[in-house]
């Protein structure tokens, strides 16, 4: 955008403002700037805007057009440049636009954006209260210090598939273990038949997540057949809080028998049956 400042004469006169592509100036009337004074042809000349700058041309083909004294045929324009037309003297001045002012905000605006801000602070407070919460049980048998029990290692037989990695390190208990959090639960034990024994555990523990292969489940009967304890196969997936029913095969002659189940290493359950409870 620029201007044209008319130099003191004899009648004042506004400023000329303009951003037009091509500005006409003459005396006739289809000219943007119209000029009635003396030396001013019809159509005198014309300032153009180009992609550097402002240029200004002579149409009269007469050098009747200077700028700074000297008369041109096109000359670029910069600021403070003093144009000649005839009698007339304009002072050219490149004007800078002001920045767009800073658009309001409508209500629409302002509802969206407290919108916004409810739903992300009712996400924080949501993840505030669920990590706030106590652990399922509120126990973990990784810093738990239990006592630990008398103890006789029953070697697991040469014969016995390897059912479970960490079966030969669990120590067969000669009593009943002493019961930490039953975070693996005997639910039921039942004899379907003389040779087959149905066990149904509840996985309950204080992990995140029930890791598989630290579960082990043995069945020991006594009198003590040969073989020893019978240690049971674990499903390859068992997620926590979940129930899983295991099964294992007896011996002919085993009338009373014990159901154990550890958990890393460490004893969980004991279910113990006799003749009296399976009457």
């Amino acid at each position: 955008m620029y201007r044209l400042v008319f130099q003191p004469h004899t009648t004042a006169r506004q400023p000329v403002a303009g951003d037009a592509a091509h500005l006409l100036i003459g005396r006739a009337a289809n000219c943007g700037l119209c000029l009635t004074d003396a030396g001013v042809r019809d159509q005198h000349a014309a300032i153009e805007r180009h992609d550097t700058g402002y240029i200004i041309n002579d149409l009269t083909n007469s050098n009747s057009v200077r700028v700074n004294g000297i008369a041109i045929t096109s000359q670029r324009l910069t600021t403070g440049d003093e144009i000649e037309l005839g009698t007339v003297r304009l002072k050219f001045e490149v004007v800078h636009e002001p920045p767009p002012g800073r658009r309001a905000f409508d209500s629409w605006q302002f509802f969206g954006i407290g919108l916004v801000a409810v739903l992300v602070v009712g996400q924080l407070a949501l993840f505030v209260w669920i990590f706030s919460q106590p652990h399922p049980r509120n126990a973990h048998i990784d810093i738990i210090t239990p006592k630990a029990p008398e103890v006789t290692t029953a070697p697991v037989p040469a014969a016995a598939p390897a059912l479970v990695p960490l079966a030969a390190s669990v120590p067969a208990v000669t009593s009943a273990p002493e019961v930490l959090s039953r975070m693996l639960k005997i639910v039921r034990v039942e004899r379907t038949d003389p040779t087959t024994l149905r066990v149904i555990i509840k996985a309950q523990v204080g992990d995140r997540q029930l890791d598989p292969k630290a579960v082990a489940v043995s069945v020991q009967c006594f009198p003590a057949p040969p073989g020893g304890i019978q240690w049971l196969t674990i499903p390859v997936t068992w997620e926590n809080f979940k129930t899983k029913e295991l099964s294992a095969r007896l011996p002919g002659l085993c009338p009373n028998y014990i159901v154990r189940t550890f958990y890393k290493n460490q004893p969980q359950d004991v279910v113990t049956v006799t003749p009296a409870k399976t009457q």
